[in-house]
């Protein structure tokens, strides 16, 4: 399931993009996802949920909030992906994906093709055998970003746990996939994501 880091280090590098006082929106392109093995295990993808916590005025950076508002808005929790910070830790300008991307959607996405990678074939409704297929539930219980001043440097994070439940007996007593990446530079610009 080694394809899910990439994505994370992308979303804790843009954490910074744009003005710091205002909303900023990052696309975020997974890679095209690998072909299906011919001989895989069958599973499909039943339910994904974003079990993300939400507060308003957290005391560490690495808890997900948002401003104006906006914390008891589901539709803007959903694209929530981390929270622009000045020089001294204070929560600024927010990050989001853009309308019509969530984080559910791009945990989905990163995860299909981490198993048809390890050897697993994820089926879509369409598909032949998608009623058999073992089913799995994906549960998002972190995945944000953030960034820690320095001196001399600039610390920027993502940390995330996805929990998978259901599927093959391999995955009867669920698994939970942790990441953390963290970089170091000097400054953040726009036009660094590019």
């Amino acid at each position: 399931m080694g394809r899910f880091s990439p994505i994370l280090a992308l979303v804790a590098v843009l954490a910074l993009s744009g003005c710091a006082t205002s909303r900023s929106v990052v696309t975020v392109a997974p890679a095209a996802a690998p072909a299906n093995p011919a001989d895989g295990v069958p599973v499909k993808v039943e339910k994904v949920e974003d079990l993300r916590v939400f507060e308003s005025a957290p005391s560490q950076p690495d808890i997900p909030s948002l401003s104006d508002g906006d914390i008891a808005n589901p539709a803007t929790k959903a694209r929530a992906i981390g929270r622009k910070r000045n020089s001294y830790g204070k929560a600024l300008g927010d990050v989001l994906l853009p309308e019509g991307q969530t984080v559910a959607e791009l945990v989905r996405t990163s995860l299909i093709s981490s198993l048809r990678e390890s050897g697993y074939r994820v089926l879509s409704p369409s598909d032949p055998g998608y009623a058999q297929a073992a089913p799995l539930q994906i549960r998002i219980r972190k995945f944000w970003s953030w960034f820690q001043p320095g001196f001399w440097s600039i610390q920027t994070h993502n940390r995330s746990e996805v929990e998978l439940t259901g599927g093959p007996a391999l995955l009867k007593d669920g698994l939970v996939i942790e990441a953390s990446v963290s970089e170091s530079m000097q400054v953040v610009l726009e036009w660094m994501r590019r």
